[in-house]
């Protein structure tokens, strides 16, 4: 029985994707795949690109190398402490317990086992240095750790517990959902759904072609075939696409269902250290799975013929064209609340500043960072609002955080972007040759540092490891082009025009194509009498600071007014930046120093 409870073991939860063998050394991917380490080092060293990026071999995810290395990945302690206990079972004489002994009874024995300390092994690991992150013992209080905030182990583990719980519940309610849309995503590739249908609107579309072809001479039948391609060409997109969509769905139900195991195993086996070593991590991971975007594969492509003037001479004005209108499916539809809720706010004045002028805010998961360029700092916090430390630069701007604990600082007094640790340590700066009068940053899909240079009217576009000038878009719409953001949903390019009190909307194309701009003078919904910091939510929504109206407005990632978020009823003045924190709150800075948290959707 023992055999056969180890080979079962071995041909599931042993067993490496790459080498098809038992794992030796196993480590986890932030997508929660897990393989050996000397597997994934040789994936990942053929397949790197030039961003050191590597794909997930399973899940298709792209993957940031670690600064230090392939050795940062966590082990999977599921992997490790399995082996151990199939090990000692084995050496020893099977017993009426272990002929009983099952699947599960194998995993709680994971649970057990001591904690050591990695510095002193002859100690147990009994507390937590919340300040370094790390699992200490008490000889590590008395000497490195010394005055830092402590906390057992115990105590940390439950809380994290908790929060995995409370993640994985509504992940498992995304999963849940990705499952349905999964399977209907399998009879619309198979043409079961809506073929019918499809094959009705062609055949309706094709006829009312060729009845206003009919009407026309013999010149214009060279127009009807192109048309005809167009609708044909158009279904057989819409099939492949489908396809593509599938594909994706599949690649995201396979991640989430991998996460939600693993935070399953987690909070039923994992012990303490495994759940410290893992919660930031899993939970992140679980919270921006919650969030991604997928299409829906049974929503029929809708396409339209225009019919044109017999009367016109241009051919394909006569002939009209075909036009295709898909809509991308973002899981259930966001829902704004009739009157966005303040749920937190904190003075970012400290005793010492002077005349404040806030100019930029940027959150990761633990703190909030405000750039006062009257004092000429850029100020950490907590989300609570606890004042950590500041960072004084000359003249800085704007700031943004990279997922790899960068700050990236525009400075107009010394013309660069200024790189540091989210503990305050200048690493490095980029930008000096190029850059005139630095305004706001952002970072996009890519991971890559883009700024908006006023002086030049020009975003630059720079590599975030080495600073190296990657392309450059011209700004010729704008006239003082300020703030700038990419949208998560479609890559778009958010710029704010401060003189011209409009935003500029520009595609991710290396030339920057101008798609729209929304603005018109104003105190009214949707005038804007100022326009300061843009961003966008997961969604694609738009967010604008109007200074000078003292409120925040919002729009549809096609640039349809949809609300205002907070005007100066709500207690709003001076809204000078914006940003999306974690739990998809938008959080405003005003300029003489409050920063408010709103709730917005349902």
């Amino acid at each position: 029985m023992a055999e056969a409870l180890a080979t079962a073991f071995t041909d599931n939860l042993l067993t490496c994707s790459i080498c098809l063998g038992e794992y030796e050394d196993p480590r986890v991917l932030p997508c929660y795949h897990t393989f050996c380490f000397g597997c994934i080092s040789g994936y990942a060293s053929k397949t790197i690109s030039r961003e050191w990026t590597f794909y997930c071999p399973l899940c298709k995810e792209r993957i940031q190398l670690p600064r230090e290395g392939l050795v940062r990945l966590r082990k999977d302690f599921r992997v490790h402490k399995t082996k151990e206990i199939l090990s000692q079972r084995q050496q020893h004489e099977v017993s009426t317990t272990i002929r009983e002994t099952n699947v599960t009874s194998v995993t709680q024995a994971i649970a057990q086992g001591a904690i050591c300390c990695e510095k002193h092994p002859n100690n147990e690991s009994k507390y937590y240095c919340e300040d370094d992150d790390t699992v200490i013992c008490c000889e590590c209080i008395l000497t490195e750790h010394s005055g830092h905030r402590i906390s057992s182990i115990e105590q940390t583990a439950k809380c994290n517990r908790d929060k995995i719980k409370f993640a994985l519940v509504k992940a498992r309610k995304r999963f849940n959902y990705i499952e349905e849309a999964v399977i209907k995503g399998q009879t619309v590739v198979m043409g079961t759904v809506n073929e019918s249908s499809d094959s009705q609107i062609r055949a309706a579309t094709i006829e009312c072609i060729k009845k206003e072809v009919q009407s026309m001479c013999k010149l214009i039948y060279q127009r009807e075939e192109t048309l005809i391609s167009e609708v044909n060409s158009a279904y057989d997109e819409r099939k492949k696409q489908n396809e593509a969509n599938k594909y994706i769905l599949d690649l995201h139900h396979a991640s989430l269902q991998s996460a939600c195991d693993f935070a399953q195993e987690l909070i039923i086996n994992g012990t303490d250290l495994n759940i410290i070593v893992h919660a930031k991590s899993l939970t992140e991971r679980l919270a921006a799975m919650n969030k991604t975007l997928f299409s829906s594969l049974n929503t029929p492509a809708l396409i339209l013929y225009s019919p044109g003037k017999i009367s016109t001479a241009d051919l394909k004005t006569m002939l009209g064209q075909v036009t295709v209108q898909s809509q991308l499916t973002l899981g259930p539809a966001p829902v704004f609340l009739n009157k966005a809720e303040c749920v937190h706010s904190f003075s970012s004045k400290l005793k010492h500043d002077k005349a404040m002028c806030i100019s930029g805010l940027a959150i990761d998961e633990q703190h909030v960072f405000v750039v006062d360029k009257g004092n000429g700092t850029t100020k950490i916090f907590t989300h609570a609002g606890k004042f950590k430390f500041e960072i004084r630069q000359n003249n800085p701007f704007d700031v943004a955080v990279s997922q790899t604990g960068h700050l990236y600082i525009t400075s107009q007094g010394d013309k660069c972007v200024q790189v540091y640790s989210t503990r305050g340590q200048q690493l490095t700066t980029m930008g000096q040759s190029h850059l005139k009068d630095p305004r706001g940053i952002t970072l996009n899909g890519q991971g890559h540092v883009m700024v908006c240079d006023r002086g030049e009217k020009v975003i630059f576009t720079f590599y975030a490891d080495s600073g190296q000038l990657l392309n450059t878009i011209p700004l010729s719409m704008c006239v003082c082009p300020q703030y700038i953001t990419v949208n998560s949903v479609n890559d778009n390019i958010v710029i704010s025009d401060i003189l011209s009190k409009c935003v500029h909307v520009l595609s991710s194309t290396g030339t920057g194509d101008h798609l729209y701009q929304y603005g018109t003078e104003g105190s009214g919904d949707g005038l804007l009498r100022s326009v300061d910091t843009v961003c966008t939510d997961s969604y694609g929504h738009i967010f604008i600071s109007d200074f000078l109206n003292h409120k925040v407005v919002a729009l549809s990632p096609q640039g349809q007014f949809i609300r205002c978020i907070a005007t100066k009823d709500d207690g709003m003045e001076h809204p000078i930046a914006l940003a999306i924190n974690p739990a998809g709150q938008l959080v405003v800075a005003e300029r003489y120093g409050k920063v408010k948290t709103f709730q917005y959707l349902q």
